[in-house]
């Protein structure tokens, strides 16, 4: 118990060897967060309960990006990185007691005024089950609270490197959700899914704070704000703040418009949307997250050519992942929907909108996770209203689309070919993949200017990325012709219509589909695929790296 609570306290160098610590919690989590989605599709199904659920998220959430955000690890670490221990815990104080301040008025007011609020965003769920949603969303006014100071610690425990005890964080949150399916919603109906939700974000917070207490932080109640501070740090992450919440009104507004259609089909929208931010969270937020305090001294110190080569580097290593991952989300989509969420109320129908929904949105996997690097780089850079003018244009151009297509769906020559390219065109509440349409839209042409705005200001990205991206492009080629085959003979030879011969089909094809895009890199001589193998090698024999890329490795 001992090494584990020491292994969780471990300082962690080099960019890579944080990805994968990131990225290994990510796939924990995000198992845990398939199980939570199971439980919640096997309890309720994609029906009025779930819509009322993931609907009840929608204020909160957009309070925690508008305050919480101004205070969140990517503004503080720049500021506390140069301070002494002393003055980091005087400043600390002030963002403690000036973020609380700000989040407790808030939500508070949030909870006299949420019937308006929800009548406004909501209208025809408010009309048929408005007394649940209010409540659902008032005990959730709790949850900004809660991670907004979990956002102060955070800070603090990835500037000490402690890239172990951080990741633990996400796991416990979806923990207390999970613990709220099984054991408060026998007591308390789906009040207790939402008391479950706010567990998992004081577990979130809590797990940082005795490492932190033990080195005199948060070991009285902030009683001084210096307001000066206070006030540089909001004006240094205020353009951040705004760029999240371009992000989070977008969402806002698409499960409006998908509260206007058939009923399920927030559930469907939602639902395709964490499984596809699974390998999201996996590949493109780890690199990120861990890229961002190396990038940002890096820059610092002046060294804008190893700037650019950390970012060209992070950037190839997510291109090597998600391309290839793609091809395979978008082949094997009724497989994972199925074995994932298929059980109880969430019947044949709902796998299928929902597959057809993952598969849409797994275009835009790859322009995600660049994007979420390249923010981050430009944040590290001083550049922070390059990703906001962006975003505020590609939120602009998803709300478009997705209002046209939903609207004018039985006219739209673009939903009529999704909707059968997918197999879905008899199915009931098949518009809601228009809001996945208009996300991949957008992701795809806000990547897209990011790329060209970070060659613009650093000479040389382009080239460094583009042999990666077209090997990418080809083994996510191999990869699903790969997996799409295979699938097809197993399929001759024996049904899918238990779920464990849908696991074993989707397992094997794959299988095939990874052993397909590692032949293809291969072929192509990846230099990616030989810093994994040579990096992998040395870790396994004890070597120490002979270089700094391989050190980060």
């Amino acid at each position: 118990m001992i090494g584990r609570a020491r292994l969780m306290y471990r300082e962690v160098s080099g960019m890579h060897a944080a990805a994968y610590i990131l990225a290994g919690s990510a796939i924990v989590s995000s198992l845990l967060a398939l199980l939570r989605d199971r439980l919640l599709t096997h309890t309720f199904g994609a029906g009025e309960a779930l819509d009322l659920y993931f609907a009840a998220f929608r204020v909160p959430d957009l309070i925690f990006v508008l305050i919480a955000s101004l205070f969140s690890a990517y503004a503080l670490i720049p500021l506390l990185s140069p301070q002494e221990p002393e003055a980091q815990k005087k400043y600390i104080d002030t963002i403690v007691g000036g973020c609380m301040a700000l989040l407790l008025g808030i939500s508070l007011v949030a909870y006299f005024v949420a019937p308006l609020l929800l009548q406004i965003l909501f209208p025809d769920l408010v009309a048929q089950s408005g007394e649940t949603l209010l409540m659902l969303t008032r005990i959730l006014l709790l949850q900004p609270i809660l991670l907004g100071l979990s956002n102060i610690t955070a800070a603090l425990t990835q500037i000490r490197g402690r890239y172990f005890l951080y990741a633990v964080s996400p796991i416990l949150y979806n923990l207390g959700i999970i613990l709220g399916l099984l054991f408060l919603y026998p007591i308390a109906g789906i009040a207790g899914v939402a008391w479950g939700v706010v567990l998992g974000a004081a577990a979130h917070t809590l797990i940082q704070v005795p490492a932190l207490m033990r080195e005199g932080f948060f070991r009285r109640f902030p009683t001084r704000i210096d307001m000066s501070e206070l006030w540089r740090t909001v004006e240094l992450s205020f353009p951040r703040t705004l760029t999240l919440s371009i992000g989070q009104i977008t969402q806002l507004f698409l499960v409006a418009i998908a509260a206007t259609l058939a009923t399920g089909s927030i559930s469907v929208f939602a639902l395709a949307y964490n499984l596809q931010s699974v390998p999201l969270m996996v590949i493109g937020a780890s690199y990120s997250v861990a890229a961002f305090p190396t990038l940002a001294r890096v820059f610092a110190n002046g060294e804008t050519g190893a700037f650019v080569a950390q970012v060209a580097a992070a950037t190839r290593h997510v291109l090597f992942w998600t391309l290839p991952a793609t091809a395979l989300m978008v082949v094997l989509r009724a497989h994972v929907v199925r074995v994932t969420l298929g059980s109880g109320a969430f019947d044949w129908t709902d796998t299928r909108l929902t597959a057809a929904a993952f598969a849409v949105l797994a275009f835009a996997l790859a322009a995600q996770a660049v994007s979420l690097l390249l923010i981050r780089a430009f944040y590290a850079s001083g550049r922070s209203r390059i990703p906001l003018i962006v975003t505020v244009g590609s939120g602009i151009c998803v709300l478009a689309v997705a209002y046209t297509l939903t609207t004018l769906r039985a006219q739209s020559s673009i939903g009529l070919f999704v909707e059968s390219l997918l197999r879905v065109e008899d199915v009931a509440g098949v518009s809601v993949l228009m809001l996945a349409f208009a996300i991949t839209v957008g992701a795809v042409i806000s990547t897209a200017s990011l790329v060209v705005m970070f060659q613009r200001n650093f000479s040389g990205y382009i080239q460094s990325i583009s042999r990666s991206f077209w090997e990418g492009l080809a083994a996510a080629g191999f990869a699903g012709i790969s997996s799409y085959w295979v699938l097809s003979v197993l399929g001759g030879i024996s049904s899918a219509t238990t779920m464990g011969a849908v696991f074993y089909h989707g397992g094997v094809s794959g299988v095939a589909g990874i052993l397909a895009a590692v032949c293809a890199y291969s072929l192509f001589g990846s230099i990616e695929l030989e810093e994994m193998k040579d990096a992998l090698m040395r870790r396994v024999r004890g070597n120490p790296p002979q270089s700094v890329e391989e050190q980060h490795l």
